[in-house]
C-alpha cells in the first residue's frame, strides 16, 4: 500500500479546513456512493477507524476526521461542550460543500452525531450509533471522570509510541492477533489526545431522552453485549428513536467495531443497504 507521509493511504484524501473557529482535520476517501462521516469516541482520532473505512469505501464516500482536541485538529482550551462539537461538524460539513450525509458515531461521537441529526434533521439520511456515550451505564457519583482521564492521557504521554506498544492491554491484543497496523493508530491517537478534551465529561453527556425523539433520520443503534437487564434497558432508551432499530452484538465491548468487526460490519452493511 501506497501512503502519504501521515501514513494515510495515497487514494485517500488528508487535508485540514477551518471550520467554527478551529483547523479540523479529515481524510477521507473520494469516490462516488453518498457521503458518510464517521465521528470517533474519546481517545480515538480518524485514523483509528481505518478497517472500518476500509470496509465502506468501495460503497460510499467516506470522510472520517479528528474531533478538536484529537489528531491533527485544533486543541483549543475549551469548546467541547455539545453545541460546539455539533458546530464542528456541521463547519466541515459546510466547508466541504457536503448537504446530505449518513453519520456514523462511536461513544463520544455517537453523542455528537445523534445530537446533530436531532438538530439538523433535513442534513441526515441515516444515522448510526456504535455503543453511544448517552446509552452507557452511569458513572458513580464518587468518582470525577474528567480527573481520571486527564491523569490517563498524561501518563500515555510520558511514553513513547514503541512503549504503549508494549503496555496498553487493548493494544497488545491487537498485535497477538496481527493486527500491528490498527495497533499502531491507536497508539498515535493516544500520543495525540489533548487533555484539554477532558472537559467533555465534564459537560456531561447526550440525553437521550431529550434528544433521540427529536432524530427523524433510520437509526441503526449497535450495542456491546450485557446481561438482560442490560438489554431491557438498552430497548427502552433506543425505543425513543421514532425509527430506530437495536443490535446487541454478542461478545463484544465496547469497540463494537473492533471487537467483532465481522458481525458489527454485517450488520451495518444490512442497515445501510435498507435504507
Amino acid at each position: 500500500m501506497i501512503e502519504n507521509t501521515l501514513g494515510v493511504p495515497s487514494e485517500w484524501t488528508s487535508e485540514t479546513v477551518r471550520a467554527n473557529g478551529i483547523d479540523i482535520h479529515y481524510v477521507r476517501t473520494g469516490g462516488d456512493g453518498p457521503a458518510l462521516v464517521i465521528a470517533h469516541g474519546a481517545y480515538d482520532d480518524a485514523l483509528c477507524r481505518e478497517p472500518l473505512i476500509d470496509e465502506l469505501a468501495e460503497d460510499y464516500d467516506v470522510l472520517a476526521y479528528d474531533a478538536r482536541g484529537h489528531g491533527r485538529s485544533s486543541a483549543p482550551k475549551s469548546g467541547y461542550e455539545m453545541d460546539e462539537r455539533v458546530a464542528d461538524l456541521v463547519g466541515l460539513l459546510d466547508a466541504l460543500g457536503i448537504d446530505t450525509v449518513t453519520l456514523l458515531g462511536h461513544s463520544m461521537g455517537g453523542d455528537t452525531v445523534a445530537a446533530t441529526a436531532a438538530v439538523h434533521a433535513d442534513r441526515v439520511r441515516a444515522l448510526v450509533l456504535i455503543d453511544p456515550a448517552a446509552m452507557l451505564l452511569p458513572i458513580d457519583d464518587s468518582r470525577d471522570p474528567a480527573a481520571e482521564a486527564r491523569e490517563t492521557i498524561s501518563e500515555w504521554h510520558t511514553h513513547t509510541k514503541g512503549e504503549l506498544l508494549e503496555r496498553d492491554p487493548d493494544i497488545i491484543e491487537l498485535l497477538n492477533t496481527g493486527e500491528r497496523r490498527l495497533a499502531e493508530r491507536l497508539a498515535e491517537a493516544q500520543l495525540r489526545v489533548d487533555p484539554a478534551m477532558t472537559t467533555v465529561f465534564e459537560a456531561g453527556w447526550l440525553d437521550p431522552q431529550e434528544t433521540y425523539p427529536k432524530i427523524e433520520a433510520p437509526t441503526l443503534v449497535l450495542k456491546a453485549d450485557t446481561d438482560e437487564d442490560g438489554r431491557e434497558r438498552d430497548r427502552e432508551i433506543a425505543g425513543e428513536l421514532p425509527d430506530g432499530r437495536l443490535v446487541h452484538v454478542d461478545g463484544a465491548g465496547h469497540t463494537i467495531v473492533r471487537d467483532e468487526r465481522e458481525v458489527a460490519t454485517r450488520e451495518l452493511r444490512a442497515f445501510l443497504d435498507s435504507i
